[in-house]
């Protein structure tokens, strides 16, 4: 009799017990609520741009040999299944291209919603505000707009900048809706749109940190209160005549 030792064991129990709790694939027979797994190129975004600098930052700092599903299993993607079959991704598009660009495949997701009727489908997804169809400058945009994979997300500067001035607290975050879309366009409208790019981020970060705190941005969500002009009486980039 040949006796089996007990890393073989371990090994046998961890893969039973992996192969028990894995989760299905997404498909219309997984229930509202659910999660499943998914290959993150049959995702659809519902925004048609993110912050690509710091999306490239977070993507040069993920260790190679992560296990996505794994990864994304405690906080899922939140998708909704469309009346053909598609998966649309409603929220983590940042989260998204930082995995695509570490080459992850697969990733969990959870279905938050199915919408069964094509006529009202993206009516509906507006209503429950999950798509955002905006240009970066605020202007409406029809769905046919959206890229059709994460991979196409386009780069919105201003965005990524929101990103940067959120984090060091010159906004706070709050349950408002695409409130970082809002920051963006203020900002964007602000600078008089000039192109950022890592070579001038920290001006333009130090630009934001004074505009986020002048009375026009009083009404955006977020707003952190009102700031002092600094020594030199001098206002922020944006705000000179």
């Amino acid at each position: 009799m040949h006796r089996i030792s007990t890393p073989l064991l371990m090994a046998i129990a961890a893969c039973v017990a992996s192969s028990v709790l894995a989760e299905p694939v997404c498909s219309r027979s997984v229930p509202v609520d659910a999660k499943c797994e998914i290959a993150l190129s049959a995702l659809h975004p519902t925004q048609p741009a993110v912050g690509m600098i710091p999306v490239e930052e977070r993507a040069a700092r993920f260790k190679g040999d992560t296990d996505f599903v794994r990864y994304t299993s405690k906080r899922p993607m939140p998708v909704v299944q469309a009346p053909d079959g598609t998966f649309y991704l409603t929220d983590g598009h940042h989260l998204a291209s930082v995995l695509w660009r570490v080459g992850a495949d697969k990733v969990m997701a959870q279905v938050i919603g199915r919408i069964d009727n094509p006529a009202t489908f993206w009516q509906e997804m507006q209503a429950r505000h999950w798509v955002y169809l905006h240009d970066p400058k605020g202007n409406p945009i029809p769905p046919s707009a959206l890229p059709q994979k994460i991979a196409d997300l386009a780069d919105d500067p201003y965005r990524a900048l929101a990103t940067y001035a959120q984090a060091a607290g010159y906004f706070k975050r709050t349950d408002a809706y695409f409130m970082e879309f809002e920051w963006a366009r203020y900002f964007g409208s602000h600078m008089g749109w000039q192109p950022i790019d890592r070579m001038n981020l920290l001006a333009a970060i130090q630009a934001a940190e004074q505009l986020a705190c002048q009375p026009a941005a009083k009404d955006l969500p977020g707003y952190a209160g009102p700031c002092n002009r600094d020594k030199t009486g001098a206002l922020p980039l944006g705000e000179q005549q």
